[in-house]
């Protein structure tokens, strides 16, 4: 069988981009997923589960290597095994992020994708439900100039917003810390304290998956085809230039049996952060010293394939509730460098200056030999510059309740440690080796320390105080309310998990800096391979990459629309 265009995964991104490619009804796209389709799942569907539990049918459930400097542990890292992707299973989170994460993608070498180009995307994808008047009297808030009503995608909030004193009394505890009123968390720039939409459907109180917003409503396009397998590479015949042409992929289907399919156009991966790089891999593309140990002939050298993964490390703060809270309390505060570090933020902003050739030449030691020391440490200016100079938000505090519990999670949102992703020796597309190398960088240590006084602060600061009884998780015998930096560390070293923003294993960079892809998401080497998925974005943001996929993806379908294909015809397969 031969398709115009054959996208490997079916989440995020790759519905997003089968939907709009197949809006042309003489265009035909094939859609290869292993998960399932779960539309009828009230597990899936039901907005109280949301990143609450991960059921073994629908998360992959991966594994990290060994983390030494974790207490040897190691981490789970949850990913969507369905139809959707990690959609199906997150905690719904609409946060785009600052405006100025966005533009040092620009800045990293990547002309045209900024926060004003991406913005009409985030609005054209997004039907947000208006909050009525008791849901701003809630703390509902919202500016309507930065949000989408006609898109594909739901978003709002939930009707079942607890009716208490939460809200206020949240409020008034992050003013008088420092923390003002954000209107809206998605207009560019975060800090503050407010409401975050979520991706739920909120008249008919489900979950919003990206199945549910861009397939399901046109899964009887006859030129558009889901087939249940798992891609295990990319098939390739040589152009007279000497890039490499994808022809199709292979993929096992639901009963392990290998087939393939042909594309007349292109081969777009969107498989995911953690297994994009791996079919690249499985296919002869990346480091040949990687491709090496897993017995793979290089068919091209593109060493930065699986480096430079990133993602946030994230910890929880449970307390007893002194009363029963009902219903949900979709409210979070962001905090930049001058929030956390307070008088210090120049001496701290000079120091690290100091330190980023170092920190570049430890994590390049970490990275395979795929990314030069000299290239992080350009990456790694770009990110300080986030942080000291355009003051964007570095940390986040999410609050939750869950009726006699409720409390914070907090995670610093810019790390410099970062890790990679590769196939772990089998060969397998579907068992990474991940390695997140969380806190790594002791700035990263020293700035989760003090981001995590600030989340036990909340709770100790009138009039939130008066809601929380007991500390719970990890126990006040464990992290007293005077913890001593050695305790705090102790908790932080042993607590880490991911927040499950993970990007960078793809990125869209210069192929000096570590890139794979370039400005058009293409792949260095190929003609007709595309790689559109969250492995793509080379830099982190303030805020929960669900929302930056979307647009992302939008705007990506508009780039291969307008994009002349150079197909397979004529080349030998």
């Amino acid at each position: 069988m031969t398709f115009d265009y054959i996208v490997a995964g079916g989440g995020t991104a790759g519905l997003v981009i089968a939907n709009r490619l197949s809006e042309n009804p003489s265009i035909t796209v094939a859609v290869v997923e292993p998960g399932r389709d779960v539309r009828d799942d009230p597990g899936v569907l039901d907005v109280d589960l949301a990143g609450v539990t991960y059921s073994p049918t629908l998360d992959w459930n991966f594994k990290s290597t060994v983390q030494f400097q974790l207490g040897n542990r190691v981490i789970d890292h949850h990913a969507g095994k369905a139809l959707g992707g990690t959609t199906v299973i997150n905690g719904m989170y609409y946060i785009r992020g600052d405006r100025d994460n966005y533009d040092a993608w620009e800045h990293l070498g990547n002309p045209g994708w900024n926060w004003n180009t991406i913005l009409p995307y985030f609005i054209r994808s997004e039907r947000f439900a208006v909050p009525t008047s008791a849901q701003l009297g809630a703390g509902m808030n919202y500016v309507p100039r930065y949000h989408g009503e006609e898109g594909l995608l739901k978003t709002g909030h939930p009707y079942q917003v607890e009716k208490g004193s939460f809200y206020e009394s949240a409020r008034e505890t992050c003013e008088t810390i420092g923390f003002t009123l954000n209107q809206d968390m998605n207009g560019g720039e975060t800090r503050g304290f407010g409401a975050y939409p979520q991706t739920l459907d909120r008249d008919a109180n489900v979950r919003e998956s990206a199945a549910r917003a861009y397939y399901e409503p046109i899964d009887n396009r006859p030129n558009l085809r889901v087939i249940q397998g798992t891609v295990k590479r990319i098939t390739f015949g040589n152009s007279a230039s000497g890039q490499l042409v994808a022809t199709g992929v292979e993929y096992t289907d639901d009963k392990d049996n290998l087939a393939s399919i042909a594309a007349g156009k292109e081969v777009i991966l969107s498989a995911g952060t953690y297994v994009s790089p791996l079919i690249l891999e499985a296919s002869g593309i990346g480091n040949p010293s990687v491709l090496a140990r897993n017995n793979i002939q290089t068919k091209l050298d593109l060493p930065g394939v699986g480096e430079g993964f990133q993602d946030q490390p994230l910890w929880v703060l449970m307390f007893q509730a002194s009363t029963n809270l009902s219903g949900h309390v979709p409210f979070a505060a962001f905090a930049t460098a001058n929030d956390i570090f307070g008088a210090d933020t120049d001496s701290v902003a000079a120091a690290t200056e100091g330190k980023l050739g170092s920190w570049s030449e430890a994590i390049a030691e970490k990275l395979n030999g795929g990314v030069s020391a000299k290239a992080l440490e350009k990456r790694f200016r770009v990110q300080h510059d986030v942080i000291f100079h355009k003051k964007a938000s570095m940390a986040e505090f999410e609050f939750f309740s869950l009726g006699n519990i409720t409390g914070i999670v907090f995670s610093p949102t810019l790390p410099f440690s970062w890790g990679s992703v590769h196939l772990d020796g089998t060969g397998k597309t579907d068992s990474p080796a991940i390695d997140p190398n969380f806190l790594s960088v002791n700035f990263d240590m020293q700035t989760a320390l003090k981001v995590g006084r600030i989340a036990r602060k909340m709770w100790s600061t009138k009039p939130l105080s008066e809601l929380a009884g007991d500390l719970l998780v990890p126990g006040d015998a464990v992290l007293p309310e005077n913890a001593t930096d050695a305790e705090w560390t102790e908790f932080l070293t042993s607590s880490c998990v991911p927040a499950f923003h993970c990007i960078g294993t793809c990125a869209m960079l210069p192929r000096e800096l570590g890139g794979v892809v370039d400005p058009a998401l293409k792949v260095y080497g190929t003609t007709n391979v595309r790689v559109v998925d969250a492995s793509v974005i080379p830099h982190l943001m303030s805020g929960h990459p669900s929302a930056a996929v979307y647009a992302l993806a939008e705007k990506a379908a508009d780039m291969i629309k307008k994009s002349p294909s150079v197909g397979t015809q004529g080349f030998n397969v």
